[in-house]
């Protein structure tokens, strides 16, 4: 799974760059987990200490605290998450290297200079790996990813149901789950399922193939038929093997 926080105070701005990123992840079958955020301070304030995303797109000119300064304060941190700068003036081009960032891309943004740039920072995130490795102190546990049922956030711990098993631990849910691959989706903040064991979602919930049922957040329906439809496809296409 690919985590992308947008942090922007322009309302239209910011639900354009939503519409430009989940088109890009449609049109490439990347399955994403994408959260918006109107300021810095809504940012600081709900994300964790390290701000776990892969990739942070942030306007640079916002009120009180701006996204340079928002920056500053994640790296100090210790995020190392990708940066791309989205602002109207190219005043702080410099300063954004000194940060890291990916790139500064001027407003209004162009959909074709944003997926060059979404391809480049998946790739370097994409995992190519059939497994997840379950890290308890001194030992390691080696899962099939095809064997995982769902991931859940379960306070500062994270409950993982397998078809064999079940395993709680304590850790950050965002960088568990940040390795997961395209089988995978979030149903909702902190809740993320395999596609390859739901048999059946509506529009509040999503039903496994043991019976069990899963709450399906009011935002994410659409999204999440179409992920099923697909992958039903290229399940089929495969000739009915679990990728």
């Amino acid at each position: 799974m690919f985590h992308i926080a947008i942090c922007e105070d322009e309302k239209i701005v910011l639900e354009f760059e939503t519409s430009l990123i989940k088109k890009w992840a449609e049109e490439r079958g990347v399955v994403i987990s994408l959260e918006t955020f109107i300021s810095a301070e809504q940012f600081l304030f709900e994300s964790e200490d390290a701000a776990p995303f892969d990739l942070l797109i942030f306007d640079i000119q916002m009120k009180d605290m701006n996204g340079m300064e928002l920056a500053k304060t994640l790296r100090k941190r210790g995020c190392d998450s990708e940066l791309i700068f989205v602002t109207g003036v190219k005043d702080y081009a410099i300063e954004g290297y000194e940060v890291g960032a990916v790139r500064y891309l001027l407003k209004p943004l162009k959909a074709d200079v944003l997926n060059s740039l979404l391809d480049s920072v998946y790739s370097t995130h994409s995992k190519t790996d059939d497994f997840f490795i379950l890290e308890q102190g001194s030992q390691k546990e080696k899962i099939p990813f095809k064997n995982i049922i769902y991931m859940e956030a379960r306070g500062h711990y994270v409950f993982l149901k397998t078809c064999d098993f079940e395993r709680e631990w304590k850790s950050s849910f965002s960088e568990a789950s940040s390795v997961f691959n395209s089988d995978f989706f979030c149903l909702r903040r902190g809740l993320i399922v395999n596609l390859n064991h739901i048999s059946k979602i509506t529009r509040t919930d999503c039903i496994l193939d043991s019976g069990e049922t899963l709450p399906v957040a009011r935002n994410v329906y659409k999204d999440l038929n179409e992920a099923f439809i697909n992958h039903y496809k290229n399940t089929i296409g495969n000739g009915g093997e679990e990728k």
